[in-house]
């Protein structure tokens, strides 16, 4: 769905709270309890705020859907939604993202409760009705289109790479799959994927008492049950690919199998994304053919984790061009002769993100015009509870490494893990039938 607050706070709350870095009383302390079912909680006290935000975390993501069923996980996110809540409701929201989904409720310290039984139903398993299902597959497609048309193709950019990296697919239908899906089919995957509990995030955040709320969440969500399980890895064909799909859109990303968090690599080639994101979007002769350019190590699959380099080219921009200005970020990366001097400050800010919250009354205090107080604390929570899924009890362990990375752990890795011979290219292009259609 069309993220209410996510996308433009998310990117502003960042960027201010990595420069809050004192730490004050009005810090959120985190709270965090796991249930007998599996599910962790996480709540976040902020002192006299009037505003509450719900966050639920669950391992259903596109880069994990099945061989043909593109997006399935995005339709099934619509309708959980859509279940409990009408149509155009500010309330509630929701986002699937490659490695997991998350479902929202907005609200106040009085209607706090109403938000959490939304959360309850969801997790539980509600009925989809045909009248919605009809709807959401429409509304489903139309953000595709949408976000086709913006340069904004990141996430089903990953779901086509998914459908061809795992399954040898040379053609993503990312629309056509939801088209083709029939509701006994999307309400079985949501039962079968869905709410698994000891993978579920639940997150609180705004100004109610830990010690009630930890209280109700118990009664409400300590007795949810369900069989769902994330699905297993399959014997991924892998390698380079180039692909099409039914988006009028190309896009280019580059992957390379990386070792999973608890490796004493993985810290470093979390700030090596980092930093090729800033070297890539400070990059003027890259705006020209492509898209903001973004990069990472948290692109995880039933078969591992990914480091990747990804960006939406821009009409009548060559592949080969965007390639090689990602080529020569990545020498600069893994160069002796290269300082990465920002690296150790960016392993720090990382750190801190994983181990506290930022102070809300600064980041108000900072906050451009039309950022409203409530928007500003749902994003602070959002990010903690997304670090909580994340990375759960090696937050810890992970903070501590980040803290003390420096400039020739970064480089290392990076000549280790990201050599050229070890990059995989999917290069992604409209169909046939696409192109006729745009013409």
């Amino acid at each position: 769905m069309r993220p209410i607050v996510i996308c433009l706070m998310l990117t502003v709350i960042v960027v201010l709270g990595l420069g809050c870095r004192r730490t004050t009383a009005a810090q959120p302390q985190p709270k965090h309890l796991s249930l007998a079912n599996g599910i962790r909680i996480v709540v976040l006290h902020v002192p006299a705020s009037k505003s509450v935000s719900i966050f639920t975390y669950v391992p259903m993501g596109l880069a994990s859907d099945g061989p043909g069923q593109a997006q399935w996980s995005h339709l099934v996110e619509h309708l959980v939604v859509r279940a409990t809540v009408p149509f155009g409701s500010q309330q509630a929201n929701a986002e699937t993202l490659p490695d997991h989904m998350r479902l929202d409720f907005y609200g106040t310290t009085d209607n706090w409760e109403e938000g959490l039984s939304h959360h309850a139903r969801w997790l539980q398993g509600t009925e989809f009705t045909e009248e919605n299902f009809i709807a959401e597959k429409a509304h489903v497609n139309a953000e595709c289109d949408q976000l086709a048309h913006n340069l904004a193709t990141y996430k089903f950019a990953i779901a086509a790479w998914a459908q061809g990296y795992r399954f040898g697919r040379a053609h993503a239908g990312i629309k056509a799959d939801v088209d083709r899906a029939a509701l006994s089919d999307i309400q079985r995957y949501r039962d079968e994927r869905l709410a698994v509990l000891d993978r579920t995030v639940v997150c609180v955040v705004g100004g109610l008492d830990p010690r009630a709320v930890l209280s109700v969440v118990t009664q409400r969500l300590g007795s949810i049950t369900a069989e769902a399980q994330a699905p297993g890895p399959v014997e991924a064909p892998g390698g380079s690919r180039e692909m099409t799909w039914d988006l009028d859109a190309r896009h280019l990303v580059l992957t390379w199998p990386i070792p999973d968090i608890s490796a004493n690599d993985y810290p470093a080639l979390m700030v090596a994304g980092q930093w090729l994101t800033a070297q890539l979007f400070a990059d003027e002769g890259l705006k020209s053919l492509a898209g903001t350019a973004l990069a990472g190590a948290d692109l995880a699959v039933p078969e591992g984790d990914f480091f990747y380099v990804s960006a939406p080219l821009r009409p009548m921009a060559s592949s080969d061009a965007v390639r090689r200005r990602f080529d020569e970020h990545l020498r600069s990366l893994r160069s002796d002769d290269m300082s990465l001097s920002g690296t150790p400050q960016i392993g720090r800010q990382l750190a801190d993100s994983l181990t506290r919250m930022a102070d809300p009354a600064e980041l108000k205090a900072l906050a451009p015009p039309g950022i409203s107080p409530a928007m500003i604390e749902a994003n602070l929570g959002l990010q903690y509870a997304m670090q909580e899924y994340r990375y759960g009890s090696h937050r810890a362990a992970l903070a501590q490494k980040l803290a003390t990375i420096t400039a020739a752990q970064v480089r290392q890795a990076a000549q280790k893990w990201l050599a050229p011979d070890k990059a995989a290219v999917c290069v992604l292009r409209p169909s046939q039938d696409v192109r006729s259609v745009a013409e």
